[in-house]
Formats: structure tokens, sequence, C-alpha cells
């Protein structure tokens, strides 16, 4: 009987032979039953053997291909001859004896279970799509750049080849594109996807470069660009999720507009994708392709193309404002947080809007509220005059006369300070506003001088009074907020309300001198260093009316003291210095000092008492009193000096005077003191130290 080699192929894909004849036998009765079991075995692997045949036409050899040798098959796989164990082979004695091994030992021809090898459609279906990408370029490979060792197939036959490739190549992009397009979905299995996804791009990457070293005729798909696009993809799956986004029901009911919920929606949704990217879809590309800031880039064009689209139309303040925001000030807060910095640079993407598109909504912006603030602080104003014009007293508030005026103004400015940095994010811009109060100062600046002028109405002193507090809540807040104030605007508006302050001050002592005037007079003279009587008089008549100064507020109420402490010290020094009185001798010096030091003590005292803190003011009557008391030349050149250096602006008119009082100084005495003075005020730098002698 002629033997019939057939191809045998355990799981591990080894091949082997075996003979027909080896299987009969006469006499099937001697045949162990062992022998059946492997009979059986044979005819299932030869019925797997030709199933495999008939599938591999046009498929492809798996991932991880096992390599073979020896006889090629029609898909060009070569397969390794496997000659049976001794046990199995046909006795070299007899050619009718075959011994089988026991059943136990039939397990030697079944290898060990391994990995499921499947099919591409099978690998499509799965998502497996790296192995799917090599199945192709292997059998790319085979059809475009391998040479077979066997003939090669038919014209017709590898046209049709090439055309299913084709379609499966097709087939494969399609599986790639979705997974990129899932891949902001939550779940594992997007996200393994994904990878496979971007394992198979690389791959495809890599063929293309290869083909391109090649100069024979390539496929019709290379270079397929699978990384190119793979970038369009996204770039269409970032627009389509920026023109889907929308805000909750809860959150959406807020917003005053439809164009404000779409900014917002927008702006949401480019913050949670952009973290979704950090957090899941970075892990599943490698580092080089950098993937966080191509999302970055897409997003922010998607998000730009649409908050220009709205720009271009005409916008409502309060839309205008809100658009201001999210380019300024929200958009780039969701690109400075510390998840996202870590893998996008924010500095690359750049700004939302144009340079020329921002500005002309800044301009239209800061135009209205330039006006908004102008209108309604000129309106306090307004009605401030007009209630004083008719004659209507300011309301007392816990015994103090008191005007909305100031807390008005200073919250229609904070307000529009406070805006401006909101929407534009940049204090710089709001040089506008702080225009604005400089410009109403001005304003209230001449209203107190009608007032001042009409100081016979019976409100003017009371509303004086009032406006005194709101001059201080003023100057308080500039203060406060130098920051956003440019230096000369700010110093031009402290100037301003230094006047008005100083000019209410005034009006209210003026009265005070007027009546006090009678005392003031005797004041230098010898009947004031012979009476003390006269000092007793003019400290009467000021206790008297520091009583009757109330409706200020406490901080307007000592200031108010302090500046008619100041104010009667300067007139006290101004008689002293018009030299009524002559100090002949060192009595009569000793005298006039000894009552100069107790006027000063004693003024001081009723000063602070009542509620001044210019207590600094003592040290001057008492540096004067040391002067007139001392004899010795030297020891006057040096208080002199002490004196001039402790109040710079002390003249040299003011020592010349002071020194005549001693009248038994010689003309030359003088001379010697101020040329001293004159010295050491040229070798030295003025000191700082508060004014008075120039109120003298």
């Amino acid at each position: 009987m002629r033997a019939h080699p057939v191809l045998l192929q355990p799981i591990n894909g080894s091949a082997f032979t075996i003979c027909k004849r080896d299987l009969s036998c006469r006499d099937s009765r001697s045949i162990p039953f062992s022998s059946h079991i492997f009979f059986y075995l044979a005819l299932a692997a030869m019925r797997t053997l030709r199933t495999r045949n008939t599938s591999e036409i046009g498929s492809t050899k798996p991932e991880s291909p096992v390599e073979h040798s020896g006889k090629t098959t029609s898909a060009g796989r070569k397969f390794k001859h496997f000659t049976l164990p001794p046990i199995l082979r046909r006795n070299s004695k007899s050619n009718s004896n075959v011994s089988f091994p026991d059943v136990p030992n039939t397990s030697c021809l079944i290898a060990a279970p391994q990995k499921e090898l499947l099919t591409f459609e099978q690998n499509l279906e799965r998502n497996c799509l790296s192995a799917a990408g090599q199945q192709l370029i292997d059998r790319e490979e085979h059809l475009y750049g391998q040479i077979s060792e066997v003939a090669q197939p038919t014209t017709e036959r590898e046209k049709k080849e090439k055309e299913q490739l084709a379609r499966d190549h097709k087939g494969l992009l399609s599986h790639i594109d979705l997974a990129v397009k899932s891949s902001l979905n939550l779940d594992e299995d997007s996200l393994e996807a994904l990878k496979s996804a971007v394992k198979a791009i690389l791959q495809e990457e890599e063929q293309d470069r290869r083909w391109l070293k090649q100069k024979s005729k390539r496929p019709s798909w290379r270079p397929s660009e699978c990384r190119r696009h793979h970038d369009t993809v996204i770039q269409s799956l970032v627009e389509e999720c920026m023109v889907n986004a929308e805000l909750p029901p809860e959150e959406s009911n807020k917003l005053r507009s439809s164009l404000q919920r779409d900014i917002c929606g927008k702006g949401r949704r480019l913050q949670e994708d952009l973290l979704r990217v950090v957090k899941d879809v970075k892990g599943c590309y490698p580092e080089d392709m950098d993937i966080c800031n191509l999302y970055g880039k897409m997003y922010h064009q998607a998000f730009s193309a649409g908050m220009r689209k709205i720009a271009e139309y005409g916008l409502g303040m309060v839309d205008c404002s809100y658009l201001l925001h999210w380019v300024n000030v929200a958009y780039p807060e969701i690109l400075q947080n510390l998840e996202l910095t870590k893998a996008i640079n924010p500095e690359a993407l750049g700004k939302l809007l144009t340079e020329e598109l921002t500005t002309q909504l800044e301009n239209q912006y800061l135009t209205h509220q330039e006006t908004e603030v102008q209108t309604l602080i000129n309106k306090v104003l307004n009605v401030e005059e007009q209630a004083w014009r008719e004659g209507s007293v300011p309301e007392l508030r816990d015994n103090c006369y008191f005007s909305p005026l100031a807390i008005d103004v200073i919250q229609f400015v904070n307000a529009a300070f406070e805006s401006v940095e909101t929407v534009l994010g940049d204090t710089s811009k709001v040089q506008m506003i702080a225009c604005l109060l400089k410009d109403f100062l001005n304003s209230y600046k001449k209203f107190q001088e009608k007032v001042l002028k009409g100081s016979n109405n019976r409100n003017s002193r009371t509303v004086i009074m009032a406006n005194l507090s709101c001059v201080e809540q003023f100057r308080d807040y500039i203060v406060k907020k130098a920051d956003l104030f440019p230096v000369d605007i700010k110093e031009c508006c402290l100037s301003i309300v230094a006047d008005m302050k100083n000019c209410g001050y005034r009006s209210l002592t003026s009265p005070i001198h007027k009546d006090l005037k009678s005392q003031y007079s005797s004041l230098g003279t010898p009947i004031w260093l012979e009476k003390k009587q006269v000092f007793e008089k003019l400290l009467e008549g000021i206790n008297k009316h520091t009583q009757d100064v109330r409706g200020l507020t406490d901080s307007c109420h000592q200031e108010l003291l302090g500046q008619l402490h100041l104010e009667v010290t300067v007139e006290y020094v101004r008689r002293l210095l018009k030299r009524k009185i002559k100090l002949r001798d060192k009595r009569m010096q000793e005298q006039a000092a000894r009552l100069v030091c107790e006027d000063g003590q004693r003024l001081n005292k009723l000063f602070t008492e009542a509620g001044s803190r210019e207590e600094w003011l003592s040290d001057i009557l008492a540096r004067i009193a040391e002067v007139l008391k001392l004899q010795d030349i030297s020891s006057i050149q040096l208080e002199i000096v002490t004196l001039s250096q402790a109040y710079p602006d002390l003249s040299d008119v003011q020592v010349t005077a002071l020194l005549s009082l001693k009248s038994n100084l010689s003309a030359s005495a003088v001379k010697r003191i101020k040329k001293t003075l004159l010295d050491i005020q040229d070798t030295t730098s003025s000191q700082d130290g508060p004014s008075f002698f120039s109120k003298v």
C-alpha cells in the first residue's frame, strides 16, 4: 500500500508528517485502543490545517508570529516537517507491525495551550488596533515589498489581495478615528482602545518613513500621514465639544443672557476637558507627542473663534464687560491651574482676542464707566449744593453734623475701580477713573468756596462742619488706595483735600481769633510783663470757644483744636517779635523768660485737655524763653543754632527780632551770633522739621 504524507500542525504551530499507511492495519482488531485515539486526533489536526490554510489567503500572520522554515504554502508561509518520535515510527524490521504508546503517554503529542491567535477582523472588533495594524503591515510587505520563494500568485489574485488590503487599511483608520473620538470618555475601555490606537498610529508613521526611503512603487495609501489625520480628528472632536457645551440648569439660570451662558458653558467645558486630558489621556501617549499642548492649542483656537464671533456683533455693556472679564481674567485663571500648568504652556497659547478687537471693547467699556461715574458723582454734588442754597441744615448723627456726599462718591468711584480691575484684570487702566475723582474734588472745592463766601447764611457753618468730615474721608481713601492713583494724580488730589481742610478749619477758627484780638494786642507789651491778668483773660476766651466748638466728629474736633492750638501759639510769638518791649537788664530778661515759659505750659495744658495732640508747640516757647534768659554770648549762640536746627524755617529776620528784645546786647554781639548761625546753616543740610516760623 502506497504511503501518502499528511501534514499535522499542533497548537503551537509546528508541523509534523505521518503516513496514512502507518495508521492502517489489516486487522483492526489487533490495533490497541490507544491507537484509535491517536487516529482521531490526527484527523482533527488535518481538518484544522485545511481551515487555517484557507483563511490565511488575504489574512496576515499574528502580532507575534512564529518563525517557520521548510515547505512554503500557497499563502507564502513556510512549514517545518516534523519527524515523529521513534516510538511512533514505522518498525524497520516489519512492514505490518506498528507499535503505539499506551493511552497515558499520548499526551506528549498535544502542545500546551497558548494565547489565542486572532484574525484581523477579530482584532478590530476587540479594539486591538496595534495588532490589527501590524497584521496589515505584514500583508503590505508581502504584497509590495517581499519576494516570495514560491511562484507569485496570478495577477488577478494579487490585484484582489491588494484591493482587500486597501479596504482593510481604510477600516483600520476608521477604528483609530473612533478610538480617538472616544478618548475624552472616562471609561477604562475607551482609554485602552486609545492606547492601542496610538501604537497603531506610531506603526503607521514608521511604515510611512520606510516607504519614503524606497524607490519602488508604494501602495496608494502611502504615506498615510496617520499622525496628521489624528490631529485633524482631535480638532474636529474639540470643535464639536465646544459647540455642544452647555451649563447645568441651576448654573445657567444665574446668568443674565444667552451670550453669557454660551461663554461660560464653553469656558467650563474647556476647563473640564483639559483637566481630563492631563489626568487620563496623557498616559495613553508617548511624551514626544506632547498631547496636552496639542489639546490646549485646539481648545484655545476653538474658544477664541467663538469669542471673536461674539465680539463682532454689537454688544450691550453688560455682555461687553462679561466678555472682557473672560478674556482678561477668567480664562487666564483657568490656564494657571496648577494641574494644567504642569503639562500645558499657557504663554504659547496667546490671547483669546486680537489686540485690536480687545482694545476696541476696552475703550467701549472704559468710556461707559467714565460717563456713568461722572454722572453719579456730579449728581451727588448738585444735591449737596441745592440743599445748602435752600438753607437746609445737615442732619445730626451722634451729635455730629453729617453729609453722605463722601460716602456716596467714594462708593461710586471705588465700584468703578473694582469693576475695571475685575473686567480688565489690570489696575493700570483705572487712571481715567482717578482723573474723574480729581476733577470732582476741584468742583467740590469750588462749592466750599461758595459756602465760605455766603457765611452769613445760617447753615453755612454747619455745612462746613459736615463737609470737613467728608474731606477727611476723601483724604483717607486716597491714602489707602494710593496704588490705584498715578503719582501726579494722587499728589494733586491730596493737595486739593489739604487746601479744603485748611480753609474749612480757618473758617471755624477765624471768628475765634477775631474775638480774641484785644487779648492778643497786649501780648509782648509792658502791661503783659507786669500784669498776669492779660494772659489770664486770653486763656478764658480760648477755653470758652473750645467749649463752643461742637458738631464735629471726634477726629475733626481733635484736628480743629490742633489747628487752633497752632494758630494761637503763632499769634503769641508774632506779638512777642514785634518788639514792643525792651528788656534792658538781666532781671527783666529773666522775668520775661519765666513768663513766656509759664504761658507756654498753661497754653499747652489747656489745649491738650480740650483734645489737641500738638504738644510739640510748648517746646517753641520754652526755647524762646531760654534765649531770653541766657547772658553768655556763646550760650546764646548755641541756643539759637539749636532752635534753627529744630525748626529750619526760622528766618534771619526773626532771629534779629528775637535778639533785639535783649536790648543790652551790642550790635557786634548780635552780628557774631547771626554769623555763627549762617555758618552752621551753610555747612549742614537743612533738616526736616515741623513748619512753624514760616507762619509767624
